[in-house]
Formats: structure tokens, sequence, C-alpha cells
């Protein structure tokens, strides 16, 4: 009585969707994520932090305005000057400092992707488990009668005489143990639906629920065509920022030079002449001179960050070629399994069921065989269902390898 109770409660916090929930199908609930996810939303942000980076970037630095006085006090003698510099770079530093910004802004945009395309993943991922658990649950709870039944048979037959109550006992356990496999069931469909409110970006009041069925695994893997992955695109354009940023940094060898005007007024008391005004405009250059620093650490340092971008980018690639072919290969295997399950397996378990069935009406076999049977073949459904699921998160991982978008999106 106690399990009952506790197998109910699970099952109502898993499935307590009805009155406040939404219901959604895996490419529905990927789509639905998509738009609803806070991680999201702050990633896009990340992207116009970039934006305002690029904007910022490759500007000049401010003219320079000097003013200055001189006031002799035993005398009337004055002077002032006024004087505006402004420096200009002798190299292509502002170039190469606006296409390492621009290129980080494209590897925000690609990262930004690239977070769209793992939790379509993982959301497609959790509400395939939580289709399975459901059915899952569904065929335990068939298992569970017919076991009930079976230990009902067995023990009037001990009762009778006619069997063994060890054997009842042992139905009556094994029984007892489906329970609590359904006891676990529900509690791993409430850890997953909790997961996948996060994911959706769901409030703690709402509980989503997922709907659909498991398609059955197509005869053969058709290759998908191999879209440019996010992830790649990204390192790419990290690696194409880390090659301007040397460039960046060999072009700041070389300071930046100062041009500019300047315009002095002067009076001066030459007794016994009068009091005398001089007007003078000049033009004035500033060189730096590399003595000190040439730049030569920051060089150093941005072209060891290139050589680490690429191979960034080469690791990128691998991995991506690997994970399109380990989740081929897993399709083609489930696919396989699956087919000697409903080809052979299943319809032979069926057909000895049928056939002990009949020879129970006619009063040749004893019920306990036909249950046998029964259980026989609900534990090739169970297996079935198991190598189902892992076909659909493999093709899901295959999907998301070639980043292909969901069907619905």
């Amino acid at each position: 009585m106690f399990l009952r109770t506790l197998y109910l409660s699970l099952w109502l916090c898993a499935s307590n969707a009805s009155a406040a929930g939404i219901t959604l199908t895996p490419d529905g609930a990927a789509v639905f994520a998509l738009k609803h996810n806070p991680a999201l939303s702050s990633a896009r942000l990340g992207i116009e932090e970039a934006r305002g980076r690029l904007q910022q970037s490759g500007r000049l630095s401010n003219p320079e305005l000097e003013l200055e006085f001189n006031r002799n006090t035993r005398s009337s003698e004055s002077a002032g000057r006024v004087s505006l510099l402004q420096r200009f770079p002798l190299t292509g530093r502002l170039r190469h400092e606006r296409a390492v910004s621009r290129a980080l802004l494209s590897a925000a945009e690609f990262e930004l992707h690239e977070a769209e395309r793992k939790l379509a993943a993982d959301v497609r991922g959790l509400s395939v488990k939580l289709i399975a658990l459901g059915e899952q649950r569904s065929l335990r709870a068939t298992q569970l009668e017919n076991l009930r039944e079976l230990a009902r048979f067995q023990r009037k037959a001990a009762e009778a005489g006619e069997g063994s109550l060890t054997d009842a006992l042992q139905v009556e356990l094994e029984a007892r143990q489906l329970e609590i496999e359904g006891l676990q069931l529900a509690a791993d469909e409430a850890v997953l639906l909790g997961e996948l409110r996060l994911l959706l970006g769901s409030s703690v009041g709402e509980s989503p629920t997922v709907s659909g069925k498991l398609a059955a695994p197509s005869a053969a893997v058709s290759p998908a065509a191999n879209l440019p992955r996010p992830d790649v695109l990204a390192a790419q354009a990290r690696a194409d920022a880390a090659r301007f940023s040397v460039q960046e940094q060999q072009a700041r060898r070389v300071e930046d030079i100062g041009a500019g005007l300047s315009y002095s007024r002067e009076r001066t008391l030459d007794d016994p002449n009068p009091l005398a005004t001089d007007r003078v405009v000049g033009f004035r250059v500033t060189l730096p001179l590399p003595l000190w620093n040439n730049n030569a650490g920051r060089v150093y340092e941005a072209s060891a960050a290139a050589a680490r971008a690429q191979r960034e980018v080469e690791a990128a690639v691998l991995a991506a070629g690997g994970e399109t072919e380990s989740a081929r290969q897993a399709m083609e295997a489930y696919a396989k399994i699956f087919a000697a399950l409903d080809s052979s397996a299943l319809p032979q378990a069926a057909q000895l069921e049928e056939q002990l069935r009949a020879s129970h009406a006619s009063g040749q076999t004893p019920l306990v065989e036909v249950l046998r049977s029964r259980s026989r073949r609900l534990e090739f459904q169970r297996q079935r269902l198991d190598v189902l699921r892992d076909y659909h998160l493999a093709l899901i991982r295959h999907s998301s390898a070639t980043n292909q978008p969901p069907p619905s999106k």
C-alpha cells in the first residue's frame, strides 16, 4: 500500500501539467526554448557589447589644445600662445584594430548560434527521454498486472497443493521489484521535467509536458548535408581576430606622430620705443623614437595567441567530424537492433504466446506458461522501447552535429 501511494505521488508530481502547463512536441519544445530561454537573452547582449567595441575601434585620438599666457609683473609686457596638436598613425594600426573588432563581433554572433544549436539538441533529447519514459511506464503497468495475475495463480495453486508456495513468493517479489522500477521511472520523469522547465525558461508554477510518438527508424541512414557548424565558424572568427591582432601589434611598433599649428602673440616694451606687438604663426611636428620600446613582447604574445587560435579551429573541425560519424554509426547500430526485434524476436514471442493461449484454452497448457510467455514478450517490448529511444537520441546528435535545424523551425 505504501509503494502504491508513493508511486501515485511521484506520478502526480511528474505529470502535473494539465492546469498550468504547456504541451509541446520535441521539435516544438526546441523552438519554444530558442524564444524563451533566459541564457540566450544574455548571450544576445554579448553581441551588442561586441558591436559597441566595433563602433569604438579604429578612431583617431582626440586633438590636444594647449593654451599658454605669460605676463611680466614689473611691466606691461606679456605673451600668449595657442597650439593645436593632432596625432596620426604612420601605420595601418587603426585599420587592423577595426578588423579585430569586426572579427570578434562575428565570433560573438556564431557563439550565439552555437548556444542555440546545443540548446535545441538538449531540449529535443530531454523530450525524447520523456516520451520514452511515458511509454516505459505504460509497459511497466502492463507487466505489473501480468505478474500480479501470475502471482495470484501461483498462490492459489500452492494453497490447493498443486504448486510451490516458494514460486508464488518469488513471483510476488518480482512484482514488487517492478513496482520499485515504476517508482524510479516516475522519479526520473520528475527530474527530466525539472531540467526541461529550466531550458524552456518556464516559471516555477508552469509544468511543461511533451507529447508525440517515437517513429520507427528508417531502413538506412540517409547522409545529411553538412552545414557550417557555428562552433567551427566561431573558432575561425576568433582565429581571424588573433591574426589581425598580430598585425595590429606589429603596427604599434611605431607610435603615432603629432602635427599641429600654433599661434603666439607677444607684447614687448623697448625704451625709448613704444610698446610693440609681435604675432607668430607656427607649424609643429612630433616624432616618437622607438629606442626603448618596439612592442616586441606584444607581437610575440599576439603571434602565440594566433597559433593557439588556429589549433582551436583544427580541433573544432575534428570534433565536428567525429561527432557526426559517431552519431551516424550509433543510428545504424540501433536501427539494426530495432529491425531484428521487429522482424523476428517480437513476432516469434507473440506467436508463441498465442499458441500457448490456444493450448491453455483446450486444457493442455497451464496458465503459468501463458503468463510466462507474455512476460517474455513484454521484456522484448521494453528492449524495443530502449533501442527506439537510443536511436532517436543518436538521430538528434547527428542532426545537431550536422547543424540541421529542427523540422518545425
